[in-house]
Formats: C-alpha cells, sequence, structure tokens
C-alpha cells in the first residue's frame, strides 16, 4: 500500500504530539510530506526535532494545501485558524485532521487579528449566533467535497476513556451523572491570554476536552441502549477571572502562571443532556500541581473514576529541583522538588497515537472517525451556550441547527 501522506499546517506543540504519534501507528506507512508555519525557522526548527525531511518546507500555508500532493491536512494552528484551513482543504479535496477547538469567534475579521481590541467583551449572544454560522458553513463544505474529518478530541482515545466504556457496557447500567475537568495553572501558549486568537479563556481551551468526553459517552450510550445518541439539551455556566484577584499579591503568595487580558482563567457548568440526565464540567488556568485531567461516571448501577492524568502509575520524590532538573515528569508541573506523577507515558495515557490511528485507518477505509466533525460542532455549541450563560446568568438550550432563538 502506498504510504499516507500527511502535510502539516503548524509546527508547535500539538503538532509535536500528532507527528510522535504518527510515528506509533503499526502496520501503516505514515509520511509526512509537507509542513508550513508563518516562521520558516519554525519549520526547519520543527522537522530537526522530528527527524523528518518533507518535501515541501513553506510559508504559505493556502498554496500548500492547494498544490500539495497530500492525504490528509494536519491542522494545528491557533484556534482563530482553524476556519480558513479546514475550508480551504476541503475544497482542495483533502482530508483533514483539526485540533480541537473546531472553531470560535474572534472578533471583526475584516481587521488584522492583531489590530483587534477587547473581543471577549463582545455580547455572547453575538459570539454564539456568529459561530453557528461559521460551524454551518464548514459542514456545508466538508459535506459538499465529501472529505473525511478528524476532530482531533484526544480525550476520546484515551485509555482511560475506553475502560470506562467497557465497563459501563458490561455493567449495562445508565448513566446518571458525569463529574470531569481539566486544570493546571496556565497555558504554555501567548496566544491563550487573548480572546482575539483562542475564543475564550480556560472553558474552551481546556473545558473542550472533557465537554467533548462527556458528549462522546452519552452518544455511545444512546447508541448502545436504543440506537439513537442522546444529545446536549442545555447548560448553565459560571465564568471568572482570578487573576485580578491575585495582582496585589507579594510573589512569594502567587504561584500561578496564567496571565488573562479578556478572557477567563475559570469556569464550570453544569450540561443537561436530552434524558436530563448531567455533566458537571470544571476547566481552570488557576490549579497547582501540574495538569489534572480527570472524568468519573455516576451510573444506575456502578461508579467508574477514571484518572487520564495525573495518576500514581510512577510516583517520584527529589529533595531539591535539581535531581529531575533533565527530566521529564508531567505537564505543566511548577516545581519538580517534593513528590512528582511521574507519567510513564503522558501521550499514551491521554490517546493520542489512538486517535491518529484511527484518523489514519478512516481515511483508508472511507469511513468517519470516532471523534467526528458533529462531536466539534457540538462541543462548540455547548461551549459558546455557557458563556452565554454565565453572561446572562440564565439556562441556555442548545441549538439543534445553526440558529438561536
Amino acid at each position: 500500500m502506498e504510504p499516507i501522506k500527511i502535510a502539516f499546517v503548524g509546527t508547535g506543540f500539538a503538532a509535536k504530539i500528532h507527528a510522535t504519534a504518527y510515528k506509533q501507528i503499526p502496520n501503516v506507512d505514515v509520511k509526512i510530506v509537507a509542513v508550513s508555519s508563518r516562521k520558516k525557522e519554525n519549520v526547519k526548527k520543527f522537522c530537526e526535532e522530528m527527524k523528518i525531511g518533507p518535501e515541501l518546507i513553506t510559508t504559505d500555508s493556502f498554496d500548500m494545501i492547494r498544490s500539495m500532493n497530500a492525504d490528509i491536512i494536519d491542522i494545528c494552528t491557533p484556534t482563530h485558524t482553524h476556519s480558513e484551513y479546514a475550508i480551504e482543504a476541503a475544497k482542495a479535496g483533502k482530508n483533514i485532521i483539526c485540533e480541537k477547538p473546531l472553531t470560535g469567534f474572534f472578533g471583526d475579521t475584516s481587521i488584522p487579528v492583531e489590530d483587534r481590541q477587547d473581543v471577549g467583551n463582545v455580547d455572547k449572544l453575538i459570539m454564539l449566533e456568529e459561530v453557528l454560522k461559521e460551524c454551518e458553513k464548514i459542514k456545508q463544505v466538508i459535506e459538499k467535497h465529501q472529505v473525511i474529518f478528524g476532530y482531533a478530541e484526544n480525550w476520546v482515545y484515551a485509555p482511560p476513556i475506553s475502560k470506562i466504556k467497557s465497563l459501563l457496557q458490561a455493567a449495562r447500567g445508565k448513566i446518571l451523572e458525569i463529574r470531569c475537568g481539566e486544570s493546571h495553572s496556565g497555558s504554555h501558549s501567548k496566544f491563550a491570554a487573548e480572546w482575539k486568537y483562542t475564543g475564550g479563556g480556560a472553558l474552551i481551551r481546556m473545558g473542550s476536552h472533557p465537554i467533548g468526553a462527556s458528549l462522546h459517552l452519552k452518544q455511545w450510550e444512546g447508541i448502545i441502549r436504543d440506537g439513537h445518541p442522546i444529545l446536549p439539551h442545555s447548560i448553565i455556566a459560571t465564568t471568572t477571572k482570578n487573576r485580578e484577584l491575585l495582582d496585589n499579591l507579594p510573589p512569594e503568595q502567587d504561584c500561578i502562571q496564567s496571565r488573562p487580558k479578556d478572557v477567563e482563567d475559570w469556569s464550570t457548568g453544569i450540561l443537561k443532556f436530552e434524558d436530563n440526565t448531567t455533566a458537571v464540567i470544571v476547566a481552570s488556568d488557576v490549579t497547582l500541581g501540574g495538569i489534572e485531567n480527570w472524568l468519573n461516571i455516576y451510573g444506575s448501577n456502578t461508579r467508574i473514576e477514571a484518572k487520564i492524568s495525573n495518576n500514581n502509575t510512577v510516583m517520584a520524590y527529589a529533595p531539591t529541583e535539581k535531581q529531575f532538573k533533565d527530566a521529564y515528569t508531567i505537564e505543566k508541573a511548577e516545581t519538580q522538588a517534593g513528590w512528582s506523577y511521574a507519567q510513564p507515558s503522558e501521550d499514551w495515557m491521554t490517546g493520542y497515537p489512538f486517535e491518529m490511528a484511527d484518523f489514519v485507518r478512516s481515511v483508508i477505509v472511507k469511513t468517519q472517525p470516532l471523534s467526528n466533525l458533529d462531536l466539534a460542532i457540538n462541543t462548540t455549541k455547548v461551549i459558546y451556550a455557557a458563556y452565554l450563560s454565565s453572561e446572562s446568568g440564565k439556562r441556555i438550550h442548545i441549538p439543534k441547527n445553526f440558529t438561536y432563538s
């Protein structure tokens, strides 16, 4: 079989994870044939680190998408560019892998993104309506050109989530409640501080993971129990910016890395599904101790607690910083002194190799992957309904189509 040819748009954190995961797909030859980024030096550095020699290195992503002989365009760019690259890839007849979240509201697109001001202060109803239009546009283009869309929601493929599904299927009970979240003390990305780049703060950047996983689990439950998915119904949410409470603290009392400008750094939502069950979702940029990814199930005849990270598979102690200064323990840890949750394989536990394997397999056999465009769109709808709920103080219904009223 001919190798599956990948063209990367973006060379940052997510791109490196994807490139590493491709190497772990068994029995399939995956070849990275092109890489593009705004800065050529970033592309060269990426290729050196990943030990790849693509046929094309370029700063013109749109030209690469249109002209390169690639089976998949892998979009690993800041969120505000996802939609335009995905639409261009679909028009070029290329299959797509798009990092989460799918899209968002980024302000007036007639103004260069660098010049947009206070995007986060725009009315959240306007945001929701604009995001729905953008999701509809993406869906129409992808369906018209009949390309496969892989939504890079790795939690869907994480081994703890897969185990949850096998246990629930064996128990034959009903999910009554999901409690889940992702937290750490602040993003490594300079784009995370401003709405115009990310489409929001902690809720969209981190909350998209537990929201996506919860939507997937309820959809899966409905299909195996009754033959049709259980969809989200409504949400009530709260967001806040804790940074404003910390600015006057002395340095030794403030270890939080997050520096938001017009985005929230803490959020929670109570999501109701069509069957009146719920998911409680937390996303926080003000949590110390390394990244925390977790999802608990409270069922009619079972209870399951899953830690994606951090977990205590390997616990390592160091009396000072210097013992582990050249070692990796866990993402977003503020210190490596004391006890650390030293993850044996963070990528494996969070599902990346299985995610990429499913996307590549879907392209080969021409079928939709487990994490697909529908999950991407529903996750986006829930997130922006949550933002509107936080602003209005009301429970907001999740639109089934692409209009809100």
